[in-house]
């Protein structure tokens, strides 16, 4: 029983991660076209922050976006490169290695219109100051009036939250990936952590591999959510779900949260 993580080998991630991007960057497209209020007759250009092994980059390139991928493993970053090239898209797209928090060596001010960061990748950053840190660095790459989808599952100290499991399977070629995830919240008052179990069973023709990890995941409630975003000084515009269509913010519950720039940023001028 191998503990490797399943962020250590992209092409597995790929394989348990690509099935359904199309249809998530349909939804990504109808949330810059309504939402992003960036001045000029450009055609949109979209930033990826942990981007991983690239699924997104390779189907909204293929779409003809510009779009720039930043992630810290560079083994992601590599894989997601090397797809690209394959893919014919390296002239539309590019990932790059990069820590999230500070991307001012690689990402110059006012470049993109619209950004996203899904399915609660952004709560791998483990403080609040990292998290205002980010949004802030997105404010800054951002276009006046550009748009941050972030997907973010929220939390009440009010509610129990009890253990639960997903499934997820996908197969690439003769390569099958079954992944068994727990989520197991903290009980401890006061404390913001969740933690997150995966067990992997990767089949190959030369037999069965099973891969056991975990990682732990920061939680927020509403009001400390909210008190990041305020004081990255961006606003929520509104919460929608993965087809882009607005919906009710519930608490606990997970939302792709529409977080905008100012359309007149005096901090940039």
């Amino acid at each position: 029983m191998a503990r490797i993580g399943l962020y250590s080998d992209a092409m597995i991630y790929d394989v348990l991660h690509t099935p359904g991007t199309a249809a998530e960057v349909d939804g990504l497209e109808r949330m810059a076209a309504r939402y992003a209020r960036t001045r000029g007759r450009h055609r949109q250009a979209w930033l990826e922050p942990a981007c991983g092994s690239g699924r997104f980059l390779r189907v909204a390139a293929g779409r003809g976006t510009p779009i720039v991928g930043v992630d810290l493993d560079p083994g992601m970053v590599a894989y997601a490169n090397r797809r690209l090239g394959d893919a014919g898209a390296a002239g539309r797209a590019r990932a790059v290695v990069g820590d999230i928090t500070d991307m001012g060596g690689l990402i110059p001010d006012h470049r993109f219109d619209f950004a996203f960061n899904l399915i609660n990748t952004i709560r791998h950053l483990r403080t609040d100051a990292a998290m205002v840190r980010h949004l802030r660095e997105i404010r800054r790459v951002l276009r006046p009036g550009g748009v941050y989808a972030v997907g973010i599952s929220l939390s009440d100290p009010a509610e129990v939250e009890e253990p639960s499991e997903d499934v997820w399977t996908a197969a690439r070629g003769r390569v099958r990936v079954r992944q068994l995830v727990s989520y197991l919240p903290q009980t401890e008052p006061g404390s913001r952590v969740e933690r997150i179990i995966s067990h992997l069973e990767i089949s190959r023709p030369g037999g069965v591999e099973h891969r056991d990890s975990s990682y732990e995941l920061r939680t927020y409630t509403l009001a400390q959510w909210e008190a990041v975003v305020r004081k990255a000084g961006l606003a929520r515009v509104a919460c929608v779900d993965e087809r882009g269509d607005e919906i009710e913010l519930f608490v606990p519950g997970y939302a792709i949260h529409l977080l905008r720039t100012p359309e007149r940023d005096h901090a940039r001028e």
